[in-house]
């Protein structure tokens, strides 16, 4: 294992793009339905929804264990308001759905990851970088899209999404030459349980010499054992 000299400080941004490549899932049909559900409800406000695609996935996905009776009546249940014109029931009906599947995933997946050139607004609110040479010490600006991630209770009333964000630095030929657990974290407390969570990131990576490398960024829930990670390919320029 090679070692660097150099030092790691990570702060509080994220989100994904070009050069950024989410982590496979073991449970690959899962992920699918909640990508396709995550786009279907992002997409609400388009009151004509074809239902019968997600009903055929479920029918097919319900021959494993995970998904048995309720998350298929769920679906039916949506397609059922559309039938008779309750739009907005639907809605809401698709809404427990998507959180039902959404609680079924044993890991963290991601929509979304990739260099950014400033750091995001909000959910989908960013700007890739055209680029992924920086020079040494440079900030590099990640976003990211986590799902799955499970739900914290501060009282009030409240929800909270947290996370710690670790990172690691590989060289061209993949030995590890950084290892930086909880680099930094992310707790974002919401009156709601919060889907589209924008995470921005930003590293600071000095003493790295000229080539390429790759970072991989894990995000650990601190409400459950679920984790997940995405790599990201740099450059630093001569």
């Amino acid at each position: 294992m090679s070692s660097w000299d150099g030092w790691v400080s990570a702060e509080k941004r994220v989100k994904a793009g070009p050069f950024g490549q989410g982590s496979l899932s073991p449970w690959p049909w899962r992920d699918f339905l909640s990508n396709w559900l995550n786009c279907l409800w992002r997409n609400k406000g388009k009151t004509k929804v074809k239902i019968s695609a997600l009903l055929s996935v479920l029918m097919l996905a319900s021959a494993g264990p995970v998904l048995a009776g309720p998350i298929v009546d769920a679906a039916n249940d949506v397609e059922s308001k559309l039938n008779t014109g309750d739009a907005a029931g639907a809605l809401l009906a698709l809404g427990e759905l998507y959180s039902q599947v959404w609680a079924q995933n044993m890991t963290i997946g991601f929509t979304q990851g990739l260099l950014v050139a400033q750091p995001s607004t909000g959910y989908g609110v960013y700007n890739p970088r055209p680029t992924n040479v920086f020079k040494s010490g440079e900030p590099i600006l990640i976003y990211c899209e986590p799902f799955g991630f499970d739900y914290g209770s501060p009282g009030e009333g409240l929800y909270s999404v947290n996370l710690f964000v670790d990172l690691q630095v590989l060289d061209a030929s993949g030995n590890q030459l950084a290892n930086a657990p909880e680099a930094t974290e992310y707790n974002m407390p919401s009156r709601h349980k919060s889907h589209e969570v924008p995470v921005n990131i930003t590293y600071r990576l000095d003493g790295l010499q000229a080539g390429h490398y790759t970072l991989v960024t894990t995000l650990r829930d601190k409400n459950s054992l679920k984790a997940g990670s995405f790599q990201t390919a740099i450059e630093i320029s001569p």
